[in-house]
């Protein structure tokens, strides 16, 4: 692809299982019964909360706060993202994307453009990152102090790598957030959770990696 400098990744559902895909684990683990918590994309009937978040009708930091109340019903005091991490998401990275991460470097340079990764990965994580070697880069909300999909955190991302936007290809999960990066100038692309191994089929053939 002659028109991309950069391809800039979203971290969360995209290069990792998704939390909805270890739910089943949480629940397990902490006694709650099976089913208790939502799916998000991963049910036949969907999940219109989810439906809203996706489309940037409802804040995501909430919606993920609503869950954990949700869970705290069964286990009273649970703290969600403790309990994810208590899972551990170490070489829990998509296989199928941790390749293309290694294929990607031979044509184009690689970032990282995420709303604050600490919550899932803990303190300190860009220090020990598993996959840091793969990125130039690494833009956290925490650090520009603005979230996805404001458009100015697209653009801090891009100032820092010194990079046109128009040559920038940016990937996420969430249709609100590719929406933000177009509106900052960037290209996108929207990654389907639900079928990992298609997005990245097609994001190959976009690169031509």
């Amino acid at each position: 692809m002659n028109d991309v400098d950069v391809v800039l990744w979203d971290i969360g559902q995209v290069l990792y299982e998704s939390p909805f895909e270890r739910f089943d684990e949480l629940e397990d683990r902490t006694g709650m019964p099976r089913g208790t918590l939502p799916r998000g994309p991963f049910v036949p009937e969907g999940d219109a909360e989810y439906d809203r978040v996706d489309s940037g009708e409802r804040d995501e930091p909430e919606y993920w706060r609503d869950i954990e109340d949700l869970a705290r019903q069964t286990v009273p005091g649970l703290h969600l993202y403790d309990a994810l991490r208590e899972l551990g998401w170490e070489g829990r990275g998509r296989p199928v994307v941790v390749g293309l991460l290694a294929d990607i470097p031979k044509r184009y340079r690689q970032a990282v453009l995420t709303n604050d990764a600490t919550k899932f990965l803990g303190e300190g994580w860009k220090g020990t990152w598993e996959y840091a070697g793969y990125f130039e880069r690494i833009v956290d909300s925490l650090d520009i102090g603005v979230r996805k999909p404001d458009p100015a955190s697209y653009t801090a991302a891009v100032e820092a790598l010194g990079a046109d936007p128009a040559r920038v290809l940016f990937i996420d999960d969430l249709t609100a957030n590719v929406e933000g990066a177009r509106a900052a100038g960037l290209q996108a692309f929207r990654f389907d959770t639900t079928d990992p191994a298609a997005s990245v089929a097609a994001l190959r053939e976009l690169l031509g990696v």
